[in-house]
């Protein structure tokens, strides 16, 4: 029976083996031959010349070997489920973490590899006044319980990373380097991420996402009216803007499915063999329906049909009419005739605008954040919310509910691991009322202490996290009160979450930080924590096993069958032939429906009560046909 490891995904070895399939010659006793490397990539296939140089063009900082180093080590950590901080845990698929996101990331690496359609983070800005968190890869979890006050030690807090730090900007790209890292291996092929940044970090944030994503998967730098009101900068510039740096998964992600989601894309259809080069086209009715104020002669002109029939408009046409005989006239009009009554359309091309200028996709975004609002909406949605000064300046929920419009599809994953007051939630609540959706999302925050002054201290929130969860749950009832949104959304409209907390391993062995050799002796008869629960060691085992944290879980008396049977677990204290034999009864059960099924059992490997119960056990399992068996 062979043990479960207990740690996150091993990026290294990971990487190593997609290395060994491509250029197995390398390889010699586990031994890579870089040199051989080196000349299979410049004389193999012509790539490039090898750079011998020690000047070459690149971003480099103190302390970028080792952000490089972090970003590769596993994690032994785990993420605990509070049922009693959640909401609607049973049928919710969203997920709400509280953690170090640099620990959380590696924790997510095996169950989310490849599945987050798009990140939205919103990090630090180093602006002097907001902290950088200094990891500590060797004790982050527990460096992460004293920052946060979960376990006492004098003098460690969180603090501001001023700019007469004279590793100010060295600081903040050792934290954000490895986090980028991290988050590009959740990304799904197609998949997006923006970044929120102002003038402190922008150039640094686009360099290192740079070498992080590929100067090719880069496609834009969007600059957002954060404000109304100018800010003076030190040199007496007003500026109210900030920007938000997208880049893809790989560059064959173009830049219109940013723009326009799949569902929207599809409504666009060429069929027009002589004017191809204009790119696909939708018809959109000529007719300007709704209130409308604008009644001028120029556009309440009559059109006459194919048959000679005059069209009036209601109550007005859209064109002049010297635009209309313009576009007519370049094959842009389509008329469509239904039971004696005529409707007027016209070719909107996905290039190009209402007049049929040529533009950008790119432009289009710019234009729509120019109409989006600042962060003092973001202000006074929370106060409408949760009450005046809990959290300010968050961003506004139309900004990402864009982003989410442009860069996800219907069903995707969408991780804000900066999550703040926990405005991505919020949004992609109101995205999938609006359009019957079923995105669901991950947040990650640290729950950072509130200062004891604070207006949000004062109304019973303690930390971060508690402010963003009590915002979810406010903002789901809001949403799915708005009678203005179709009821068939709402009714269905998923406003829960399941909340988990980093800690440290529930199992004594998979904790790195044991270092008590006598304490190690004991731990051998009871291996997991005394404070941890079942439903702890469940997820741990979710996890580690690559496991996403929403696969359905049935319960019975004697294990847990996961996922429809394909993993078995028993954490029961006294594994006996009543547990074994309860097993071996599913498995049938599953093998009647399916003859191919398999599963794997994981068992509590100090449940036997000897060796020849244990042995006794597997024989059992193996007679049934169940080969893949794990112990804890």
């Amino acid at each position: 029976m062979e043990k479960l490891n207990g740690t996150s995904m091993d990026l290294i070895q990971e990487n190593v083996k997609k290395l060994k399939e491509i250029f197995p010659e390398i390889f010699t006793e586990d031994q890579v031959d870089l040199d051989l490397l080196g000349e299979l990539l410049s004389n193999g296939g012509g790539y490039r010349k090898l750079d011998t140089s020690k000047e070459r063009y690149s971003l480099t900082w103190n302390g970028k070997s080792e952000a490089r180093q972090i970003a590769q080590e596993v994690s032994t950590g785990t993420l605990r489920p509070a049922k009693e901080e959640s909401k609607n845990w049973d049928n919710t698929e969203n997920i709400y973490i509280e953690g170090d996101n640099l620990e959380v990331l590696k924790l997510l690496q095996k169950s989310y590899h490849g599945k987050i359609k798009m990140i939205y983070i919103d990090p630090p800005y180093n602006t002097g006044k907001d902290f950088v968190y200094k990891d500590n890869f060797r004790a982050n979890i527990e460096n992460y319980k004293k920052v946060t006050g979960q376990v006492s030690e004098e003098g460690t807090k969180l603090t501001t990373n001023t700019d007469t730090d004279g590793r100010y900007h060295s600081n903040w790209l050792n934290m954000m380097y490895p986090r980028l890292k991290l988050a590009r291996n959740l990304l799904t092929d197609d998949g997006v991420i923006f970044i929120s940044i102002d003038d402190n970090e922008q150039a640094n944030l686009k360099k290192l996402c740079d070498e992080i994503f590929g100067e090719e998967n880069f496609v834009a730098d969007f600059i957002w009216n954060s404000t109304k009101t100018p800010n003076k900068t030190r040199n007496n510039i007003g500026k109210n803007h900030e920007y938000i740096i997208c880049y893809t998964k790989n560059d064959s992600v173009t830049l219109n499915l940013l723009q326009l989601n799949k569902e929207d894309l599809e409504n666009y259809k060429n069929k027009d063999e002589f004017f191809h080069k204009r790119g696909p086209y939708k018809l959109v009715g000529l007719n300007k329906t709704g209130t409308v104020t604008d009644l001028r002669p120029n556009l309440t002109y009559s059109i006459e049909a194919p048959d000679g029939t005059l069209i009036t408009p209601n109550p007005r046409w859209r064109w002049s009419e010297e635009t209309f005989s313009k576009n007519k006239s370049e094959n842009r009009v389509v008329f469509s005739e239904n039971k004696g009554k005529w409707t007027v359309y016209y070719k909107q091309y996905l290039n190009e605008d209402n007049n049929g200028k040529m533009i950008e996709r790119g432009r289009l975004v710019e234009t729509i954040l120019q109409k989006i609002g600042t962060t003092s909406n973001g202000t006074d949605e929370m106060n409408k919310l949760i009450g005046r000064g809990i959290f300010d300046f968050p961003k506004p929920i139309n900004l990402i509910e864009h982003f989410s419009k442009v860069g996800t599809a219907k069903d995707s994953i969408i991780l804000d691991f900066f999550s703040g007051s926990a405005t991505t939630a919020h949004s992609v609540m109101q995205l999938n009322a609006e359009d019957g959706g079923n995105r669901k999302y991950i947040m990650v925050q640290l729950p950072e202490l509130c200062d004891e002054d604070s207006e949000a201290y004062k109304a019973g929130y303690k930390n971060i996290c508690e402010i963003g969860k009590e915002r979810i749950r406010r903002a789901g009832e809001k949403i799915k009160s708005d009678e203005s949104l179709p009821l068939e959304n709402r009714e269905k409209l998923d406003v829960g979450f399941k909340v988990f907390k980093l800690d440290s391993s529930n199992i004594k062995e998979w904790d790195t930080d044991t270092e008590n050799l006598q304490q190690s002796l004991l731990d051998s008869i009871e291996n997991i924590k005394s404070d941890r629960s079942s439903l702890d060691v469940l997820y741990e085992i979710l996890l580690k096993y690559g496991l996403d944290l929403n696969i359905p879980i049935e319960e019975n008396k004697n294990f847990y069958s996961i996922g429809g049977g394909s993993l078995l677990v028993s954490l029961n204290k006294e594994i006996n032939n009543e547990v074994i034999n309860s097993i071996c009864e599913e498995y049938k059960k599953l093998q009647e429906i399916d003859k191919e099924f398999k599963t794997t059992v994981i068992l509590r490997d100090n449940s036997f009560k000897d060796d020849e119960v244990k042995t006794n056990a597997i024989k059992k399992l193996e007679q049934v046909g169940i080969s893949e068996i794990r112990s804890i």
